[in-house]
């Protein structure tokens, strides 16, 4: 029987397992998606609980009997079902269901996923770190950021919050790339504001901060084309925040961003994402694939190197979300190896 004609026969949720992964903290992600046809299963794990949950009383139903393979007319199908509400936890919830989908047609072919998106994969993945919760003005930090830095990464980003004064912002970001001996991104977390963000502009040299990450608390294009007439130089990155291809073609295009940070889940899974890429390569934006759906980042980041850049680490979250899976990735020497099995290359802990 063909490969073509396998279909979706059932979808499910299920809770990770404690005693495997250890006790839950608050912001733990604490499922799995689980798609099946032909005896076999495919997965994406670890997906938070609201997501989950659309996908077990909605999504999942809506998906069966649809060609595994597919994966176009699947996405598309669920997000028009979703209609309006598609935008946020909709998408997102969608992405999850994708990521497992992806996992369950590479291990029906016996093929790495990015193996099914390109002939040539590459083998290797250039990654760069993040340690967004880290103070640095703590008696620490300098210890913290150089040891992180040391591990060969490509580059290193920092949290940097607003509401302290401008000055001292700046100077804590011009220390952490002294620690760390090479020019650093920052994280504003949406937190900074168009006041702040104009005020600290000039004071933040390109030899410091390679760029800065969601200054602002929304991603939309007046928001960001007024800020960029206005911080003339500065250089800035999003998209994780964004939840269409047509808007973020349209930022991409009038606001030209120093890297596009979108995430491989929330944007629609890994079906969306080529789209996404394909919009950022237009646009000749670099791509830093967002470090919350790592896994499908690697594979697409293999799958089209001309598009995405390194992709994020989170060198405090990811180990965490790695714990109830068997077959995962750390970096080495700043670069991760493609998993060779066949899907995303994980297995859940039971």
């Amino acid at each position: 029987m063909s490969l073509a004609d396998a279909v979706i026969e059932r979808v499910r949720v299920e809770r990770l397992d404690e005693s495997v992964a250890g006790p839950w903290k608050s912001g733990d992600s604490r499922h799995a998606v689980v798609v099946e046809a032909r005896g076999v299963s495919g997965v994406y794990a670890p997906v938070d609980e609201l997501p989950a949950a659309l996908v077990a009383t909605q999504l999942g139903q809506s998906a069966l009997r649809h060609p595994v393979t597919d994966h176009t007319g699947l996405v598309r199908g669920l997000l028009a079902q979703l209609g309006p509400h598609a935008a946020g936890l909709g998408q997102w919830a969608v992405g999850a269901l994708d990521c497992a989908v992806w996992d369950l047609h590479g291990r029906l072919a016996d093929l790495p996923v990015a193996a099914l998106l390109t002939d040539r994969p590459a083998p290797r993945i250039q990654v760069y770190a993040s340690w967004l919760s880290l103070d640095l003005s703590a008696d620490s930090a300098a210890e913290s950021v150089k040891a992180t830095a040391g591990e060969g990464f490509a580059f290193t980003k920092w949290g940097l919050r607003g509401g302290a004064g401008t000055a001292e912002m700046a100077l804590l970001a011009e220390r952490a790339a002294t620690w760390a001996g090479h020019s650093v991104a920052v994280d504003a977390l949406g937190t900074w504001g168009h006041r702040q963000t104009v005020k600290i502009a000039p004071l933040l040299a390109p030899q410091t901060v390679r760029w800065v990450e969601d200054p602002l608390p929304h991603t939309d294009q007046a928001a960001y084309t007024r800020l960029r007439s206005r911080s003339e130089g500065l250089r800035v990155a999003f998209g994780e925040r964004l939840y269409h291809v047509e808007g973020a073609r349209a930022l991409l295009e009038d606001c030209r961003p120093e890297a596009f940070t979108f995430d491989a889940v929330w944007c629609g899974g890994i079906t969306e994402a080529r789209g996404w890429l394909g919009a950022a390569h237009d646009a000749r934006v670099p791509v830093h694939l967002h470090g919350r759906a790592f896994l499908p980042a690697v594979h697409l980041a293999a799958a089209f190197p001309d598009a995405a850049g390194a992709v994020e680490y989170q060198v405090v979250w990811e180990p965490r979300r790695q714990r109830a899976l068997r077959g995962t990735l750390r970096p080495d020497g700043g670069h991760v190896v493609l998993p060779d099995r066949p899907g995303l290359g994980m297995e859940v802990r039971r």
